[in-house]
């Protein structure tokens, strides 16, 4: 939110936090920007309700199991002096949506920008906003993939392009570890651009 606020200063936000202890702490920060809409649920592919996993560190909390034997896991597990399986702290039963209803519901017709961080999830975001894809809806996609193995799944490029190819375009990744052979996770952001947006350039 701060994020695309300090770029974009007269923005709307649309933000979806499932987890109960952030969302309050989004709504006591935000509880005065009248354009900062937030919502304690979860956006997939599907109306429903669904354990997530959580953690210690609420930022890794999904919808995946964790693989407890990974390095990554590990490590975070010994900066927050525990073991893993004290890291790992249990699940929380969570309200799951569409985009699409949510955006029928709020009468939102127009997306410039979607931005996916759901922990190895964002297929089925993109699942759930398909006929937004096809309509021309959405603008542009920036998401995270997750290449190792720190959940049970993770996600390959066709996977996440089949949901946006041919509308959508491959224009930018940001990669969060530049060494092949060194790391203990790698990740990064990717973004797509509505081809008709490109086409206007």
């Amino acid at each position: 939110i701060e994020r695309f606020k300090k770029i974009f200063p007269l923005s709307i936000i649309h933000s979806f936090e499932p987890l109960k202890k952030e969302f309050n702490f989004l709504l006591d920060k935000y509880k005065n920007e009248k354009d900062v809409h937030l919502n304690n649920f979860a956006i997939g592919e599907d109306n429903y309700e669904k354990e997530i996993n959580l953690a210690k560190r609420t930022g890794i909390s999904s919808f995946n199991e964790f693989n407890k034997d990974h390095e990554w896991l590990k490590v975070r597990s010994k900066e927050y002096n525990s073991k893993v399986e004290d890291f790992l702290i249990g699940t929380q039963l969570c309200k799951v949506s569409t985009l699409e209803s949510y955006c029928k519901t709020k009468n939102i017709n127009k997306i410039d920008i979607l931005k996916i961080d759901t922990q190895g999830y964002e297929d089925k975001v993109l699942y759930g906003a398909k006929n937004l894809f096809l309509k021309n809806i959405i603008s542009a996609v920036e998401l995270e993939i997750i290449f190792d193995d720190t959940y049970n799944n993770h996600l390959t490029f066709s996977e996440i392009e089949k949901y946006l190819i041919p509308n959508y375009r491959f224009s930018g990744i940001k990669n969060y570890n530049q060494n092949l052979f060194e790391g203990l996770n790698f990740f990064a952001e990717v973004l797509y651009i509505n081809n008709k947006l490109l086409q206007k350039k």
